[in-house]
């Protein structure tokens, strides 16, 4: 992939359940890391996909969008993933892989 086609992204439409689960999952994730040494370190797309969910931006690129889908689905499968979130994580697996996305809920263009 190019740097220009890895600068374009996907605007995503996050209702305040969906923000707080990605938030959730990326400070998860950096906690993870601070306690266990063994641990690969996340890669710099977590803290910025963290950092721009803090600042409420909701454009992503298509890199973080592959670190959002493998977060979602180590989430989706891990034992301790409570029951409530399962839907709305297979939900936004769904939108990220373009299956059963609503029309306007993801756009392809810059920030």
């Amino acid at each position: 992939m190019t740097a220009s086609t890895e600068r374009r992204g996907v605007t995503l439409s996050l209702s305040h359940e969906e923000q707080w689960l990605l938030h959730h999952l990326m400070l998860d994730r950096m906690e993870l890391e601070a306690r266990s040494p063994e641990t690969d370190p996340p890669s710099m797309d977590v803290y910025r996909i963290f950092d721009k969910l803090e600042a409420g931006t909701h454009w992503f690129t298509r890199q973080e969008c592959r670190r959002l889908r493998d977060e979602l689905d180590r989430y989706v499968d891990a034992r301790d993933t409570p029951d409530r979130d399962r839907p709305t994580a297979r939900r936004l697996l769904d939108r990220l892989d373009g299956e059963g996305t609503p029309r306007g809920s993801i756009s392809h263009a810059g920030p």
